[in-house]
């Protein structure tokens, strides 16, 4: 592994569950203040999640750091935390995603879907009760008008055992070869957006808006689909409960999410 950057550090990308936000929902002061430091020294500061804008939006503001840009859907949306701006957007086609949630509806798989900013279910399982505990979301249960997409969705999640979740992304990628990038985000969570989409790419984009190259980021990250953002950046840092495909392809390993593992990065190799 690489004992310190080769590059000089200009921004830090930050993946929130499992990485920032500890197992109960928060984070430290300690881990606040650190970022904020870094902030100070001109070190831009940016939220890398699969999350929706309602939902990770509270964690920015925690932060306290001003109009940072937040990568959200997993890098499908940038949008600036304060004043809600788009920098860069790519939803799944809604044709692509009415196909879709018909294969959903015919094998009665758990599927959510994300247009708007809404969080969207066809009915109210376990499942969905477990998402919004761990996310802070409300989703809003639409029945059967839910297989029909009203517009384009940002993202489409199914929740299940982790076996059959593998099983489901085979199906789809089966039936619609080519069209998206599938990949577990949590042992339970299928994350389903258009093809190219990635947290990797998605650095690139904002790079290139801030002026800068992905040589000079900082990122953090714990699962399966952060690994694009933390190859793609100068200095990828993995959480210590980061899975151990992330741990084994990073850079440096850090302390777990429970331990400040951000913040002690961030003292170490910045401050």
């Amino acid at each position: 592994m690489t004992a310190t950057p080769k590059y000089p550090i200009k921004m830090i990308a930050i993946d929130l569950d499992d990485t920032l936000i500890r197992d109960d929902t928060t984070v430290s002061d300690y881990t606040l203040q650190t970022i904020k430091k870094a902030q100070d020294k001109g070190i831009h500061i940016m939220i890398a999640t699969g999350r929706m804008y309602a939902t990770a939006s509270p964690y920015g503001r925690m932060l306290g750091l001003g109009d940072i840009p937040m990568m959200l859907f997993g890098g499908g949306l940038i949008q600036t935390l304060e004043s809600k701006k788009i920098l860069y957007s790519h939803p799944i086609p809604q044709s692509d995603a009415a196909q879709v949630l018909a294969m959903a509806k015919e094998k009665g798989w758990m599927m959510q879907s994300y247009i708007d900013d809404v969080l969207r279910v066809a009915t109210y399982n376990h499942w969905v009760a477990d998402y919004e505990r761990i996310t802070h979301s409300h989703a809003v249960v639409c029945g059967d008008a839910f297989y029909t997409p009203q517009g384009a969705p940002d993202k489409l999640l199914s929740c299940d055992e982790h076996e059959e979740l593998l099983r489901r992304a085979e199906e789809i990628e089966a039936a619609m070869p080519g069209k998206f990038d599938i990949m577990c985000s949590k042992p339970t969570f299928l994350e389903i957006v258009p093809k190219g989409i990635s947290k990797g790419v998605c650095l690139q984009r904002l790079c290139d808006i801030y002026g800068i190259t992905t040589d000079n980021v900082m990122s953090f990250g714990n699962g399966m689909n952060d690994l694009p953002m933390l190859v793609e950046a100068g200095f990828g840092v993995a959480v210590a409960n980061a899975v151990p495909e992330v741990r084994e392809k990073v850079d440096y390993v850090t302390a777990s999410n429970n331990e400040d593992g951000v913040a002690k990065a961030i003292e170490k190799f910045v401050l």
